[in-house]
């Protein structure tokens, strides 16, 4: 394993990713709304523990996940039993370490999280910035770009914009990018 290789695993040990967030209460029995963020909802009830917030160890108890509704998903969560205790859960998001997600094995595909703080680089291999978020809009991902100096800029996650993406050497590199810096 090399130097690069160590780093990238211990920034990833490091990441929490969040799958879904608490939505609403549904019914008197303390049941939940979840939205989930992710293509496998199923994660939430699989990976534990499931934490509360990105950086601390606050966590939820167990998730058992009943039926899709619309964009939700119905869950319960173990020791929330009435409409109060659902009620007092609204907002809060659920977290994951990085590293109990599971491998991606298709090329191409990523979670959003290991693109930020790559370094975004031109065609020729010059520096333009780092990736400090992923955003969504609406419209699709966004990479949100903090050049060397100036504001932070918008470059859409499509073919079009991205040339190569290597993770173990954390660089991203980008064309007809320049279109999207605001002077």
């Amino acid at each position: 394993m090399t130097a690069s290789d160590k780093k990238h695993q211990s920034e990833k040990a490091n990441k929490r990713v969040c799958l879904g967030r608490i939505a609403a209460p549904h019914g008197v029995k303390g049941l939940v709304k979840i939205l989930p963020y992710g293509e496998d909802p199923y994660l939430l009830e699989d990976l534990s523990p499931i934490y509360t917030d990105k950086s601390k160890d606050d966590t939820v108890r167990a998730i058992k996940l009943k039926n899709q509704m619309g964009k939700y998903i119905l869950a319960e969560i173990e020791g929330c039993n009435t409409r109060e205790q659902s009620d007092a859960l609204k907002g809060i998001e659920l977290w994951v370490d990085r590293d109990a997600l599971p491998e991606i094995e298709d090329e191409g595909e990523f979670y959003i999280e290991d693109l930020i703080g790559l370094t975004a680089n031109n065609e020729n291999g010059d520096t333009i910035g780092n990736i400090c978020a992923v955003q969504n809009f609406g419209a699709g991902d966004l990479l949100e770009i903090k050049p060397k100096s100036g504001s932070t800029f918008f470059v859409p996650f499509k073919d079009d914009f991205i040339v190569d993406i290597n993770l173990d050497d954390g660089i991203i590199a980008l064309k007809n990018y320049e279109i999207f810096i605001i002077s």
